[in-house]
């Protein structure tokens, strides 16, 4: 463990009643007696403290940086805010970096008494994760460590994160409802407006600069807001007028303070759940376990009667367990469980005992058994497929990754055509996502941390073939930052020439310039200008987002090929040779 002393600015009294050499032997000193301590021995505030834990994804160690504000005594469990950075950031940058206010968080944090946890986002190539995959599951682990290690209240754990951080911190409230009071994302983007359900219990406070690049708030903060008022939730936007992609300056004081007044809803009545794969399936005493129509989100809405009754619905689920809250009932009573008004279950269920609903040709039957209640880290038993040769982003023009997407795509939504591009995959002249290996079995940690960062729902439009054109042509630019644009086809062939003007360099093609093509594409690549050139038909398409997400979408492409992910190239975009 590495204790950072606090800077002297801050905390003027240690400066002058600790000498610099005793504080570093007492440094040394928790290093090596830290194996040893209970959390109740641990550092007392204030501390900024330096840590490590071992990841379940991977083993490696992974730091991140606490705070223990001066209200911290190790006796009292205190309020934790879980801050996510963005893009290009570590797990120093909220309590460092000039462009972070120079350390604002930890100034709050001392003056409202709140603990402040900082993971870190980037995988070992040093690339973003968007706080998925590998990273949802270390910032599941971070959380877990400190708790181990420190005196925190678990119903008074808020997320928050800026930018990459702020989508990260709506992906994780909506996939871990029942392990966050609230989330704050800051100059956040896309979310699964699907998946909005699930804040049920779970507050949302966005925060947007008003002069921030427009897309941001349009494609994530407005439409969830509005579907989350629609649902009669609790979220709220905050447009800061005069500020841009950062507003620390501005809104970190409220951030604090309204993280402080949440409160995790431990025991709910009611539980409404949706998940796209058994994986994000566990909330509170529920769990979605198979999913009958992969693709597709699968939906549990539980309700805890009085007169020990559950009543549930279910959505696209072959499986549910139900682990009964014991506050909810009365354990030495007869439990009623019904599915559709149809009684399924009556009879004694201890808090040591776990039911398993299963749903076979139409008909729902339960069992039960001992419980067992899985660990967030446990992410190894969740096999999505198997490997053949992994399809890649490699080739100067078709790339046996562009086929499988936009096959999988093409499936599922039954378009005409489906487009893609490397788009945001290429991060500083590298391409993110972690590689999977030939012949091993993908579990869903892997198969997210792959196919990072597309996870956006699909979209639908109907654009003319001579649009479709001219479209693939803006995409045709010279320059080695202009390559990631170049669009990946299925449904269609083109071949081009770079030596010919800008404008003409597609040669021949199958499109019909008259024809009308419903095309599918990731949403994401069709409403920000940084992942597909569209020049004059940028936000005039009309796109209708479908229920499934490229993620879901790829999943369900893999089990109909018998669980195998491999593509092959098919001359679908060829480079003419002079």
């Amino acid at each position: 463990m590495k204790l950072i002393v606090a800077h002297a600015p801050l905390f003027p009294r240690m400066k002058h009643s600790i000498h610099r050499t005793s504080i570093l032997a007492l440094a040394a000193l928790a290093v090596l007696l830290f194996p040893y301590l209970r959390a109740d021995d641990l550092t007392q505030g204030p501390a900024d403290l330096a840590l490590h834990f071992a990841s379940p994804f991977d083993g490696i160690q992974q730091p991140y940086r606490l705070y223990l504000p001066s209200s911290y005594d190790g006796k009292k469990a205190m309020p934790m805010l879980v801050a996510l950075h963005g893009t290009g950031g570590d797990e120093n940058k909220y309590f460092d970096h000039e462009t972070y206010h120079s350390g604002i968080y930890k100034i709050e944090a001392e003056k409202q008494g709140i603990v402040i946890l900082c993971p870190l986002g980037t995988d070992g190539a040093g690339c973003p994760t968007e706080w998925r995959g590998e990273a949802e599951i270390n910032v599941l682990a971070a959380i877990e460590d400190v708790q181990q290690r420190f005196r925190i209240d678990s119903d008074r754990i808020v997320c928050t994160g800026q930018s990459m951080g702020g989508t990260g911190t709506t992906y994780l409230c909506c996939r871990y409802p029942d392990i966050f009071a609230a989330g704050i994302p800051l100059a956040s983007t896309y979310g699964h407006v699907s998946l909005v359900a699930n804040l049920r219990d779970v507050p949302m406070l966005y925060i947007q600069g008003a002069k921030d690049w427009p897309i941001y708030a349009a494609t994530g903060p407005i439409p969830i807001t509005k579907e989350m008022k629609r649902l009669g939730y609790r979220g709220e936007l905050w447009m800061i007028e005069g500020a841009e992609h950062n507003t620390f300056a501005f809104s970190t004081p409220r951030v604090v303070e309204w993280a402080l007044k949440q409160k995790r809803v431990a025991h709910p009545r009611r539980i409404l759940h949706r998940a796209y794969f058994p994986g994000h399936g566990k909330a509170w005493w529920t769990q979605i376990t198979e999913i009958e129509n992969p693709g597709w989100y699968a939906e549990i809405d539980a309700h805890a009667l009085d007169g020990n009754r559950i009543e549930l619905a279910v959505k696209n689920a072959s499986q549910v367990i139900l682990r009964p809250d014991p506050t909810l009932y009365d354990p030495v009573q007869a439990l009623e469980i019904s599915v559709a008004g149809k009684e399924l279950f009556h009879g004694l269920c201890s808090p040591e005992t776990e039911l398993i609903l299963s749903l076979e040709s139409d008909t729902w039957s339960a069992a039960t058994r001992p419980r067992i209640v899985p660990s967030r880290t446990d992410w190894k038993s969740d096999i999505i497929g198997t490997a053949g040769t992994p399809p890649t982003w490699e080739g100067e023009a078709e790339t046996t990754l562009g086929n499988w997407l936009n096959d999988s795509m093409l499936d599922i939504s039954g378009a005409d055509i489906a487009i893609s591009t490397k788009g945001h995959y290429q991060f500083n002249s590298k391409m993110r996502g972690r590689p999977i290996e030939a012949g091993k079995p993908v579990r869903l940690m892997e198969f997210i941390s792959w196919l990072r960062p597309l996870d956006s729902a699909l979209a639908v439009f109907t654009i003319k073939g001579s649009a479709l054109l001219e479209i693939l042509e803006k995409n045709l630019l010279d320059g080695a930052k202009e390559e990631r644009f170049l669009i990946q086809p299925a449904g269609f062939r083109y071949r081009f020439d770079r030596s010919l003007p800008i404008g003409s360099r597609v040669i021949e093609s199958d499109i019909n310039p008259e024809r009308s093509y419903r095309v599918v594409c990731n949403s994401s690549q069709i409403r920000r200008d940084d992942t597909l050139h569209l020049g004059d038909y940028f936000g005039k398409l009309n796109e209708t987002l479908l229920e499934p997400n490229t993620l879901s979408a790829a999943w369900r492409f893999a089990l109909k090929n018998g669980g195998k992910i491999e593509s092959k190239l098919e001359s679908r975009v060829t480079v003419f040779s002079h």
